[in-house]
């Protein structure tokens, strides 16, 4: 599995953590951790062509896409995410991120929050929500850095990979994003980013996420990448964690 990565950006570069492997059991370890109900969860999307989107346990809250950092594609995003016609609804829960390869959890803390109406949420995420309600993206981010519990959930995911993780602040050149339905628009949710990018009306997160993703994987010219998707929504019957 692919190891994520967070370098630069908006981050302070005072904490690094350990990168968390894009899959759904290190995923699902940090929410469980947290206070997250295991009836729902990670899970991997095999494809995003029609028939393969088909197999993916519905309903869908939210998406995490993993993809390779270059310099044009976050240049590309960065103009999106700080352009007059991207217009954010109010209703969108952000969080610029401050912390090192803490994007993993980021995406994390993104699909669930733009879903705590859907979600059973617990324990300290429940906590840091609430706390953090009426908080700006920058001073969630300061809170989180805070945060023992987050870490020790993030840490804990980490090392619950299938991959030897690296070393905290070590640059794994991989980043993860998020998408969720809020408000009636599809919004691409990353910390790194100034803001969320709207992308227009959708109320399918499955279906206008994997398009959106598609677009995004065709646009690097490296057929070569690794690039991988996992949604948020029913635990499987087979999950054991």
């Amino acid at each position: 599995m692919s190891q994520s990565n967070s370098a630069a950006g908006v981050q302070s570069g005072k904490i690094q953590w350990v990168p968390l492997e894009s899959s759904p059991e290190a995923m699902n370890r940090v929410i469980y951790r947290l206070g997250v109900e295991d009836s729902v969860g990670f899970s991997d999307v095999l494809g995003l062509d029609e028939e393969l989107l088909t197999m993916v346990t519905q309903p869908v809250n939210a998406l995490v896409f993993l993809f390779p950092l270059t310099d044009k594609f976050e240049e590309d995003r960065k103009q999106e995410a700080t352009s007059s016609s991207n217009s954010v609804s109010p209703k969108v829960w952000f969080m610029q991120q401050t912390i090192g390869n803490a994007c993993g959890t980021m995406a994390i803390f993104h699909a669930m929050a733009n879903n705590q109406q859907n979600l059973p949420i617990g324990g300290e995420m429940a906590a840091f929500f609430e706390r953090t309600k009426d908080m700006t993206p920058e001073e969630r981010a300061a809170d989180l850095e805070k945060d023992n519990a987050v870490a020790e959930a993030h840490k804990e995911g980490a090392a619950e990979g299938q991959t030897a993780a690296p070393k905290p602040g070590e640059d794994v050149n991989h980043h993860y994003a998020a998408f969720a339905c809020i408000d009636g628009h599809l919004y691409e949710l990353d910390g790194r980013l100034p803001a969320p990018i709207n992308h227009g009306p959708s109320v399918d997160v499955l279906k206008d996420g994997a398009r959106v993703i598609r677009q995004r994987i065709q646009s690097f010219a490296d057929d070569s990448l690794a690039f991988s998707v996992i949604s948020l929504g029913p635990s499987s019957d087979d999950d054991d964690y």
